[in-house]
């Protein structure tokens, strides 16, 4: 375990955030039972890539977490053992190098395995829960080593519930044998569909807004006639509307006000309250 003084806009894709004064590493599930006396009665936050993240400005006066549990472990015929630090395009890449179907979906979601099970990541028709049999975690009030459940889990659209104030562990994920030749299909195909539709990961965090099963929020957003609007140097992406692009050296707090007003105008003009996909951590007002 290592605790340091850390930027938080070193830790994000966004590049975003003022210093945590008390940022955690954790390198193996050894380092667990020294957290008590850290994080008890503390505010926490656990993050893995920070793909969809933009801390404050001012900074996060807390503990943050980054579990670095990265094992792929197999476990029998139908289930691998994926911990929690895992990135999702290296699953993806062990999905396709050992013959196993249904993980091309990952290949370009730039988060680990433990934001993909508390956002329930997902693209192209597929969502991370349709892997998921159970999760091992760490809960913040009992400081205890427990295992859920894909039931008890409750998977929605990018959420999973009875996560809060536990840092996951490893995931359990049921695996199938899958044609090489249409892993390889696939995987060209969605690294295209990302090429061509959205723009680089570099300073931003992904979607910044939900879709739902009545709209996309980028068509919202497009419509509305936001494509490229900026403020102070964050904008809304020409390439694609669901999506925000920081110049370097931008704001949070620039980022935090461009989302208002998308979410204000996409209001007043369609009547549709969109919800943010992004997580705003510490003083935004």
């Amino acid at each position: 375990m290592k605790i340091n003084s850390v930027k938080l806009s070193d830790v994000t894709t966004y590049r975003f955030g003022g210093v945590c004064e008390n940022f955690i590493i954790l390198d193996s599930e050894n380092d667990l039972p020294k957290l008590k006396n850290l994080l008890q009665n503390k505010t926490n936050f656990v993050i893995g890539k920070g793909s969809n993240i933009a801390f404050s400005d001012r900074g996060f006066n807390g503990n943050v977490i980054l579990p670095q549990f990265d094992q792929i472990e197999t476990k029998n015929e139908s289930e691998i053992i994926v911990g929690s630090g895992v990135f999702l395009p290296k699953l993806s890449r062990f999905f396709k190098a050992n013959m196993i179907a249904n993980g091309e979906f990952l290949i370009g979601i730039p988060g680990t395995v433990g934001g993909a099970v508390k956002m329930n990541a997902g693209a192209y028709g597929w969502e991370f829960s349709d892997l998921v049999n159970s999760i091992r975690y760490f809960d913040l009030n009992s400081f205890e080593v427990q295992e859920i459940e894909k039931k008890d889990l409750n998977f929605s659209y990018r959420r999973a519930e009875n996560l809060d104030n536990k840092i996951i562990l490893s995931a359990g994920l049921k695996i199938e044998q899958g044609d090489t030749k249409e892993i390889n299909k696939l995987l060209s195909k969605y690294n295209k569909i990302r090429k061509d539709t959205q723009p680089p990961g570099i300073y931003n965090a992904g979607s910044v807004f939900k879709n739902t099963s009545q709209f996309y929020a980028g068509e919202l957003i497009e419509k509305a006639g936001l494509k490229g609007y900026d403020i102070d140097g964050v904008s809304v992406s020409e390439k694609h509307a669901n999506f925000f692009i920081a110049k370097k050296n931008a704001k949070a707090s620039s980022l935090y006000k461009l989302v208002q007003h998308v979410k204000e105008s996409v209001l007043s003009k369609f009547g549709v309250d969109l919800e943010e996909e992004i997580i705003f951590v510490g003083e935004f007002q």
